[in-house]
């Protein structure tokens, strides 16, 4: 199980990774306004559209599986074959793309959609690394990993600072990742290079585990596709019935209430998965979920109260006096951010399950139903009415979650 250095080590890999976006987001703010922000979100929701088919599928099955067994060898057969499959399912994600982005017209260009799809295939390598520590609980190690990919942000806000543009933050971004996957390439290599060679069953063991990661394929695709994709369309709408700067007010209530979503999310990830994982098949599971449920989601409530009575000076203090949103605009948003979170409890008890099937229909109940809900609703759209919707569509999320899982616990127990 994870130990109190582990919990700590996943504690300050959250804090790195919120340090550095924010002040990455300072700068794009008091160098490029508003609109910057929303259109370096758009170029990073193309980043997360090719990484994450990877990170929500073939890597969240490689840290399921490898908290499951017990064999070295076994580990490094799924190390090697997790890295191929997540490689191929990224590259191919990236493909359709580049191929998308010939034909785009708009405030991004082409160009720049390459340069983002390029760099979602370059982050699958040291998040396969994660991955298979993660699975083994060895969360001191992705601290230091974590800590030598803060720099890529670093340089990217260090850019913003003096003025790169677009196409000059994405060069940035995509170069100093692809030093770092070159350095994680070495150390994959290694790792499951000093296998001891397989026996007669060896191909068949790969083949065994090649079938059982193609199971979180699909999920990683409707995860990985579906979430980007609807915030793209999600911004692209409000930019059309409001403006730049509103999506970009949007975005900066977004990112601050992060400061709690990601935490949440990665206490879940990176402490509570392998345990949910480790524990499914016995009477614990229930225990871990409960116990998920109190650390994650009482301190979150707290946080998000706090967040809204202090919602101004929060969104002053990490961009400028120009983000502004309503109270209504900022409750309903928190209201839904907390709820949104209640709903990745049950999620990663699915994920434990290997529920792929329920998590794939229910992706399509979160971000592509507000999505959807947005364009709906048509030109007569307020931040305060997206705010509403947002919250709405994370509700019935929850609904679907938490009934899913609960089912399959009633099936399995029963």
């Amino acid at each position: 199980m994870t130990s109190i250095p582990g919990v700590l080590a996943a504690f300050a890999i959250i804090l790195i990774d919120l340090l550095w976006r924010a002040g990455l987001d300072k700068a794009l703010a008091l160098t490029g306004g508003p609109a910057m922000v929303a259109l370096w979100a758009q170029l990073q929701s193309v980043v997360e559209l090719v990484s994450s088919v990877a990170l929500a599928g073939v890597l969240q099955g490689l840290t399921v599986l490898i908290a499951q067994v017990r064999d070295t060898r076994d580990e490094r057969i799924m190390l090697r074959t997790a890295l191929k499959l997540g490689m191929g399912t990224s590259l191919a994600v990236a493909l359709g793309v580049m191929l998308v982005a010939v034909y785009t017209r708009g405030e991004i260009k082409p160009e720049l959609l390459v340069l983002a799809a390029l760099t979602g295939c370059i982050a699958v390598i040291p998040a396969t690394l994660n991955a298979y520590w993660l699975g083994k609980h060895q969360q001191q190690r992705m601290l230091a990993l974590a800590l030598l990919s803060s720099t890529v942000l670093l340089l990217v806000a260090a850019g913003a600072w003096f003025g790169l543009s677009l196409h000059g933050l994405m060069w940035t971004q995509c170069l100093a990742l692809a030093i770092i996957a070159g350095l994680v390439w070495r150390s994959l290599s290694k790792l499951y290079g000093h296998m001891p060679t397989l026996a007669g069953g060896g191909h068949e063991d790969e083949t065994q585990y090649l079938g059982r990661l193609a199971n979180f394929v699909p999920v990683g695709l409707a995860i990985g596709i579906m979430s980007p994709v609807s915030m793209l369309l999600v911004r692209g709408l409000l930019s059309g019935t409001l403006s730049w700067d509103e999506v970009g007010y949007l975005q900066a209530l977004l990112r601050s209430t992060e400061w709690v979503t990601a935490t949440a999310a990665g206490v879940l990830s990176l402490v509570f998965l392998p345990r949910f994982s480790a524990t499914y098949d016995t009477s614990r599971f229930k225990l871990e979920l409960m116990r998920a449920g109190l650390i994650v989601l009482l301190p979150a409530a707290c946080l998000l109260l706090l967040a809204y009575f202090n919602q101004r000076t929060m969104l002053a203090t990490l961009y400028d006096s120009r983000f502004m949103v309503s109270d209504a605009t900022a409750a309903l948003f928190m209201l839904g951010s907390w709820i949104r979170i209640a709903s990745w409890l049950f999620l990663f008890g699915m994920f434990a399950a290997h529920r792929t099937q329920l998590i794939m229909l229910g992706e399509v109940l979160s971000l592509p139903l507000y999505a959807l809900l947005l364009w709906l609703s048509g030109a007569a759209m307020t931040l305060d009415h997206a705010a509403l919707l947002y919250l709405v569509s994370y509700l019935v999320y929850l609904s679907f979650t938490a009934a899913s899982l609960l089912f399959s616990m009633r099936k399995k127990y029963s």
